[in-house]
C-alpha cells in the first residue's frame, strides 16, 4: 500500500490498534486510488466483508507499517493489486512480503500489468528494483521482495484485461470468492452428518455443476437452466441434502433463497423472503398478486439458486418460480417433495425425453429427478451410535444396534429418536424397543413410529407438543410457558419430557424447534380430531381453514376451537359477534390484518356480555382500534400482545389495563402512536414488559416503572425517550433481565442499581453510558454485561467479584483503555473486547479453561497471576497468538484457551 498517499483531506475516523479484518487491500495509490480500490472496498463492505484500508485503518500520527503488517499477520484473506508503478513502493512489497512469510490466502489483482511481468520482474518492475538498489536497499531485501512477487505470481488470481465487463465483472467475482473462502452465506448443518458424500454428487451432477474430490470445480459457469426434485421417504435427510449443496454451490449465483416450510406458509410470506434473499434486502408486498408480478419481471437478467422446502403441490411453486423465463441464464431451482412426480406438473413442455430427465431445448431447459435411498448399513450404525454417546459400543448391544438400525429403515429422524431414546438404557429396554420397532414397521410410515412416542407422553405434554406444532416452532420458549402454567399443564415438566423424547428441541436464544416431520405429525394429530369440519378440531391455523370458519354464518354449539391464528395476506373485516361469540372455549388467539368493528359498550354493560371468557393469550398484530379489546372477558388474559399497532385513540387503555388484572406478559413493540404510559396503569402482577421501539413515548413514562415490583423482564430497547432511569427502580426486587440496547439518549445509570439482586442480563449496548455505577457490585447473580459501543473509559471496577458473571460485551468501546482485570470472575466464559484500546489482560491461573471465547485487539499482554509450579505466588507474562484459530498459551502449569 503506498503510505505516501494514504493521508490526503481531513483525518479519518480513529479505529482501534489492530481489529481483527476479513480481507487486506494492498496497491499502490496513485495507480488505482480513487476508482478501482473504492468500488472493490465498497462491494466488499456492502457484502458484509471486513476490509482494511488505509485511509480508514490508520490514526494520523500513529507508526505506518509496523500497523500494517500486524494488520496483515492478523488477516484471513490478502489481496494485492498490482499496476504498473507497485513495485516503485517499499511499503507495497513490504506487504507483498508479510503475506507469504504469514502464509496468509493470497488472491492477486493484475490491474494493468500481467503474471509474468510481477513474477519476472519485466518492464516498470524492472526498472523499479533498479532505482532501489541505487537508493540504497540492501541486496537480501530486494531479493526477498523479488522472490516474494514469484510466489504471489503463480497463485491463481484475475486479469482485469480479461474479463468482459472489466471492472464490475471481476470486483462481482472477487468479493463472490471472498464471501465463499470467508463462508459467509453458509447455513446450519447437523453436526452429525453421514452418508452424504454419494448423494452430493449425484446431486451436482443433475445440476450441471462440475464437481470433484468432494469441491465444486473453482471458475466455472453454469449454464442453461435446471428444476431438480429431491423426493424421498419422511425424515430421511432431503433437507439436509440439499443444504450441503447449497452451502457449496451458493457462490456461483448472484442471488439465491432458500425457502423452508412451503406447504405451510403464507404465500406472500414466501414471496418477500424469496425476493428478500435474491435482493439482499427486506420486501413488503400488498398481495400475492403483486409479488408475483415483481418476481416474474424483476430477476430476467440474474442468475439465480432457488430451494423450495416440502412442496406438496407444484401450485405452491408456480406464484414463486413456476417459470423458468423469469429468471436468467444458468439459474437453478431445487425442489424437495415426498413425492416423485412433483416436476411433472412443471410448465415446460417437452422436447426431448431420458429415463430420468425432460429437456426443453428452445430454452436449454433441462428438468432432473432425484429420489434419496436409504442409508448403508454402516453410515447408519455410525449415527445411531453418535445419539448413544457412546464409543465403542459395548458387545451385548452391537448385534442388536444393527437389527435396531434394520428396523428403523435406516431413516435417519427415526435413528436419531431411537438413538436419543435408548441413550444410557439396559439392555431389556433395547429389546423392548427392538420388538415395537418390529411390530410397526418403517413401510408404514416413519409418522406411525414417531406418533407412538407421542402416544406414550403424559397428556399435558401431549398438549404442549400440538400447541408447538401448530403455532411456536421458532418462538421463545418463555412466552408460551406463562399460558401453559395457566392451563395447568405443567410447562417445565412436560418440555423437559418433550426433550428426553427427542420430539423437541431448545435451540439458541431459547427458540424451541422440531424437526418438519415432527410439526407435520402434531398438525395431522389435530386434523384427525375431524377431518372434514375444522371448527370441531382443537386448533386451527391454516388460513384455507380459518377464513370460511369466520365467514360462514352457522348456528354453532360445538365449536371445539381452542387455538387460533387468523393471519391473512390481506386485511380482513369482521363484525365482533361473528368473530368472537362463537368461539367459547379459546384459549390462544393470533390475530393479523383482522380488524373487528370496535366494540362500543353501553352503561348497563354488564360481565355477561363480554366475549371469549377463557381467553389467556391475545396476539393482534396491527390493530387498528384497541377499543375492540372492551368487547372481551380479559379476566383470564395471561399475555398481550400488540406489537405494531395503528390505533391512535389510546384513551381507553387504563380501561383495558384494568380489565386484564392478571395479565404477566404485555408486548407493544413498535407501537410508534402509544402516547400513554404502559407503566401506570398496568397490573401489578406483570412480570414482562416489552416496548422496543415505541419512539413517540414521552420521556417523563419512565418515573413510573418501580410500580411493577414483580417485573421479571424489561425491554426497551431503541427507544429514544429514556435518558435515565429513576432513582428508585432499584424497588424491582424480581428484575432478571434489563434491555436497554440502542436507547441513545440513555447517559446514566442510577447508583440503585446494585439493589437489583436477582438481575442476570443488563444490555446497554449502543447507549451513551460512559461508567457504571460502583453499586453494580452487589449484582451477584448477574451474568451478561454488554455495553458494546458505549462510551466507557475503563474497565468498570465494581464487577470484578461478580462470581456470577459469565459474559462480559464492551467491543466498539473506543475509549476503553487501560488494564483489564478478570482475576475474581471465576464463572467468566466469554470476553469480547474487539474494537478497544485495552492494554492488558489479567487473569489466574485457576482460570485455566476460561474464558473459552476471548476476542482481542492487537499483540495484547495477558499477566498469569498465581501459582507457578515450584516458585509460589508469582506473576508471569504471554501474548495472545492472533492466529485465527485454536490457541493453546502455556505458562508454568496454566494454560489459557482462547477461541477466535
Amino acid at each position: 500500500m503506498d503510505i505516501h498517499n494514504s493521508h490526503s483531506g481531513l483525518p479519518s475516523t480513529k479505529w482501534p490498534s489492530v481489529c481483527r479484518y476479513e480481507a487486506f487491500l494492498s496497491f499502490r495509490g496513485g495507480d488505482v486510488r480513487g476508482g478501482f480500490v473504492e468500488f472493490l472496498y465498497e462491494g466488499l463492505a456492502d457484502s458484509g466483508i471486513i476490509a482494511f484500508i488505509d485511509r480508514c485503518g490508520i490514526e494520523i500520527g500513529e507508526h505506518i507499517m509496523p500497523k500494517i503488517l500486524q494488520v496483515i499477520g492478523h488477516t484471513q484473506i490478502c489481496i494485492p493489486i498490482f499496476s504498473r508503478d507497485f513495485a516503485s513502493s517499499r511499503s507495497c512489497l513490504k506487504e507483498v512480503e508479510k503475506m507469504v512469510e504469514c502464509d496468509r490466502t493470497i488472491m492477486p489483482i493484475f490491474y494493468d500489468v500481467s503474471p509474468s511481468v510481477v513474477g519476472e520482474q519485466k518492464e516498470s518492475y524492472q526498472q523499479s528494483f533498479r532505482d532501489h538498489e541505487g537508493k540504497g536497499v540492501p541486496l537480501t531485501t530486494i531479493n526477498n521482495w523479488k522472490k516474494a512477487l514469484q510466489i504471489v505470481s503463480r497463485r491463481r488470481g484475475w486479469e482485469l484485461e480479461k474479463c468482459q465487463d472489466r471492472q464490475r465483472e471481476l470486483i462481482n467475482e472477487v468479493v463472490s470468492t471472498v464471501r465463499r473462502l470467508l463462508r459467509k452465506d453458509d447455513l446450519y448443518v447437523t453436526a452429525h452428518l453421514v452418508g452424504m458424500d454419494q448423494p452430493v454428487q449425484e446431486v451436482m451432477r443433475k445440476l450441471g455443476v462440475g464437481y470433484e474430490n468432494g469441491e465444486v470445480i473453482r471458475g466455472q459457469t453454469v449454464k442453461g437452466k435446471r428444476v431438480v426434485e429431491i423426493s424421498g421417504l419422511p425424515g430421511i435427510g432431503k433437507s439436509t441434502l440439499a443444504t450441503v449443496v447449497y452451502n457449496k454451490i451458493h457462490h456461483l449465483f448472484e442471488g439465491k433463497s432458500f425457502l423452508k416450510e412451503v406447504e405451510q406458509t403464507r404465500l406472500l410470506s414466501l414471496q418477500e423472503d424469496l425476493v428478500g434473499g435474491l435482493q439482499k434486502r427486506a420486501y413488503t408486498f400488498k398481495s400475492p398478486a403483486e409479488g408475483t408480478q415483481f418476481i416474474k419481471y424483476k430477476f430476467g437478467d440474474l442468475r439465480v439458486l432457488i430451494i423450495l422446502d416440502d412442496v406438496s403441490d407444484f401450485k405452491q411453486v408456480n406464484s414463486l418460480a413456476g417459470d423458468l423465463s423469469w429468471f436468467g441464464p444458468g439459474s437453478r431451482i431445487i425442489v424437495i417433495s415426498r413425492r416423485n412426480n412433483l416436476v411433472d406438473d412443471c410448465n415446460l413442455v417437452p422436447m426431448t425425453s431420458t429415463s430420468s430427465s425432460t429437456v426443453n431445448s428452445c430454452d436449454d431447459i433441462v428438468i432432473e429427478k432425484y429420489e434419496l435411498k436409504q442409508m448403508n448399513g454402516d453410515h447408519a450404525f455410525q449415527l445411531f451410535c453418535s445419539f448413544l454417546r457412546e464409543k465403542p459400543l459395548k458387545k451385548e448391544f452391537s448385534s442388536l444396534a444393527c437389527e435396531i438400525i434394520l428396523a428403523a429403515g435406516k431413516i435417519p429422524l427415526v435413528i436419531e429418536v431411537v438413538g436419543s431414546i435408548l441413550r444410557g438404557k439396559d439392555i431389556k429396554f433395547w429389546k423392548e424397543a427392538l420388538d415395537r420397532l418390529n411390530r410397526e414397521p418403517y413401510t408404514k410410515e416413519v409418522k406411525r413410529i414417531l406418533k407412538r412416542r407421542y402416544e406414550d407422553l403424559d397428556k399435558n405434554a401431549q398438549e404442549i407438543f400440538l400447541d408447538i406444532s401448530c403455532f411456536f416452532v421458532g418462538k421463545d420458549k418463555t412466552i408460551p410457558s406463562y399460558m401453559w402454567e395457566a392451563c395447568k399443564y405443567d410447562p417445565y415438566r412436560g418440555i423437559d419430557e418433550l426433550h428426553d423424547s427427542s420430539l423437541v428441541k431448545t435451540r439458541e436464544n431459547n427458540k424451541l424447534w422440531m424437526n418438519n416431520q415432527l410439526k407435520v405429525l402434531g398438525r395431522d394429530i389435530v386434523k384427525e380430531e375431524n377431518p372434514s369440519v375444522p371448527f370441531k378440531r382443537s386448533r386451527l391455523w391454516n388460513q384455507e381453514d380459518v377464513e370460511p370458519v369466520l365467514n360462514e354464518r352457522k348456528d354453532w354449539q360445538d365449536v371445539a376451537v381452542e387455538a387460533l391464528s387468523a393471519t391473512f395476506d390481506k386485511p380482513h373485516l369482521f363484525p365482533k359477534r361473528r368473530f368472537f361469540c362463537d368461539f367459547s372455549k379459546l384459549r390462544y388467539l393470533k390475530m393479523n390484518h383482522a380488524i373487528v368493528k370496535a366494540y362500543k359498550q353501553s352503561a348497563k354493560s354488564s360481565r355477561e356480555d363480554f366475549f371469549l371468557r377463557r381467553l389467556k393469550w391475545l396476539e393482534w398484530q396491527g390493530c387498528n382500534d384497541i377499543s375492540s379489546l372492551l368487547a372481551l372477558d380479559m379476566s383470564k388474559l395471561i399475555v398481550l400482545d400488540l406489537s405494531g399497532n395503528t390505533s391512535t385513540n389510546w384513551q381507553c387503555w387504563k380501561q383495558i389495563m384494568k380489565r386484564a388484572k392478571n395479565l404477566k406478559v404485555l408486548i407493544l413493540r413498535d407501537c410508534r402512536w402509544l402516547t400513554k404510559s404502559p407503566f401506570s396503569h398496568a397490573p401489578v402482577n406483570l412480570e414482562r414488559l416489552n416496548l422496543e421501539r415505541c419512539s413517540t413515548l414521552p420521556t417523563y413514562v419512565v418515573r413510573s416503572i418501580s410500580k411493577l415490583r414483580n417485573l421479571v423482564s424489561l425491554n426497551i430497547k431503541f427507544c429514544s425517550f429514556v435518558q435515565e432511569l429513576p432513582e428508585d427502580i432499584g424497588s424491582l426486587e424480581s428484575l432478571q433481565t434489563l434491555s436497554l440496547r440502542n436507547c441513545r439518549s440513555l447517559w446514566k445509570l442510577p447508583d440503585s442499581i446494585g439493589n437489583l439482586k436477582k438481575l442476570q442480563v443488563m444490555d446497554l449496548s449502543s447507549t451513551i453510558v460512559d461508567e457504571i455505577p460502583s453499586s453494580v457490585k452487589d449484582l451477584q447473580n448477574l451474568k451478561e454485561l454488554k455495553m458494546a459501543r458505549t462510551h466507557i473509559r475503563e474497565f468498570p471496577g465494581g464487577i470484578k467479584n461478580l462470581e456470577s458473571l459469565e459474559e462480559i460485551d464492551f467491543s466498539g468501546c473506543r475509549n476503553l483503555r487501560g488494564e483489564c482485570n478478570i482475576t475474581g470472575l471465576s464463572s467468566l466464559r466469554v470476553l469480547l473486547l474487539e474494537y478497544t484500546d485495552i492494554s492488558r489482560l489479567i487473569v489466574t491461573d485457576r482460570q485455566s479453561y476460561n474464558p473459552q471465547n476471548l476476542k482481542l485487539d492487537g499483540d495484547v499482554p495477558i499477566s498469569i497471576i498465581g501459582t507457578t509450579q515450584g516458585h509460589g505466588i508469582g506473576s508471569t507474562d504471554v501474548r495472545l497468538d492472533h492466529s485465527s484459530r485454536l490457541t493453546d498459551i502455556t505458562s508454568a502449569s496454566c494454560q489459557l484457551i482462547f477461541v477466535q
